[in-house]
């Protein structure tokens, strides 16, 4: 008897990362294609939960952190009760869901571990880079007291850490690194990314996962490369005889064809290089396109130490730095239109020098 896998999309994600806004998107795009959506947020019953229990166990605490509740090690034991009860909950309802086809429903399950809870879903994991995440965390007026920041600095921190320490707890509680890539059929870094645009790919990643189709796994905003060549080159025609122009209004028309293939990159301590696909990636930035495909070919060997090390200057990454700036007004993205580097590398690391540091803003 063939197994029954109706449209159920599990996506968990880093703290900030845009997994509400996008799951009311999403539903609203298959609203409008006919489907009964239902939305099932395990993270906001878990806040609620572990919230409402902190405050009656310290009656006497108040506005604290979701982050310092979630590191509270005299709390360590309560909360992995509310962990287990609510991880039971998910799988009994992934079991009941398919039991019976439902071609005309889709389940949407917002939660750290419902990929596992639910293996026959399509698992989406969401990431940011961890300035943008502090961001806006501190600039979010819908935040609760216990989110709230009197500086960007204090707000990178303390979302870093939640991050830090949901994947430490998570590890200890379960024995499961949420990091790690082979959990999800699909991740996604929306550090600049289109709603409208990440829903659609979502959509199309699950309607391939479904019916066994191939579908790229990483996507990420095109400013979230580094370059390993200077950007004079870039805008010259590729091997090809490619013109970022031409390559722009193809993409355009046609959009980004991903059966043609991922951008090749690697990793080297904690970044991500181009390797080939530079033309791809501007032009997508200049036919207003937020995220791209990519496939990385190398992660911190020897190969990319090599590749990486002593290739580019400062100046180098400044030029890339105006060229996003540049593509993204010619692609109407205004998030990008003042792009600095060194806010989301550690270009200072990189290159091995020290840049002007500039006063922390404030409330």
């Amino acid at each position: 008897m063939e197994k029954i896998r109706n449209k159920i999309i599990t996506i968990s994600g880093e703290p900030a990362s845009g997994k509400s806004t996008v799951v009311k998107v999403i539903k609203d795009k298959y609203e409008q294609m006919g489907y009964q959506v239902q939305i099932i947020s395990v993270g906001n019953v878990f806040r609620q939960l572990i919230q409402e229990e902190y405050y009656r166990t310290y009656p006497d605490r108040k506005n604290v952190s979701l982050a310092d509740i979630q590191t509270d090690e005299e709390f360590k034991l309560k909360r992995n009760k509310i962990d287990k009860m609510i991880d039971g909950e998910v799988a009994r309802r992934g079991q009941l869901i398919n039991q019976t086809e439902q071609p005309n429903n889709v389940y949407i399950i917002d939660s750290r571990l419902a990929w596992s809870n639910i293996p026959d879903s399509y698992a989406i994991r969401l990431t940011i880079n961890e300035a943008i995440a502090g961001q806006r965390a501190f600039n979010d007026p819908n935040r609760g007291p216990e989110d709230r920041y009197d500086t960007v600095e204090e707000a990178i921190e303390k979302t870093k850490l939640r991050k830090l320490s949901e994947v430490q707890r998570y590890k200890e509680r379960y024995g499961v690194d949420l990091t790690n890539p082979d959990n999800y059929d699909l991740i996604v870094d929306t550090s600049f990314s289109n709603q409208e645009e990440l829903a659609d790919i979502i959509i199309k990643g699950e309607e391939n996962y479904r019916t066994g189709k191939w579908y790229p796994k990483t996507w990420k905003s095109p400013a979230m490369f580094l370059p390993s060549q200077i950007y004079v080159s870039t805008i010259a025609p590729s091997c090809a005889g490619t013109t970022l122009e031409g390559l722009t209004q193809t993409i355009k028309k046609e959009g980004f064809d991903y059966s043609m293939g991922e951008i090749d990159v690697l990793e080297y301590k904690g970044n991500t290089y181009i390797k080939d696909g530079h033309h791809r990636v501007l032009s997508t930035l200049a036919a207003g396109k937020t995220l791209i495909p990519y496939y990385i070919e190398h992660k911190d060997d020897n190969y990319s130490k090599g590749f990486v090390d002593g290739v580019l200057n400062i100046s180098d990454y400044y030029d890339w730095e105006e060229g996003i700036r540049s593509s993204a007004k010619v692609g109407g993205i205004e998030s990008l239109q003042n792009f600095d580097i060194t806010k989301f590398f550690d270009v200072e690391k990189i290159l091995n020098i020290t840049l002007p540091k500039e006063e922390p803003e404030e409330r």
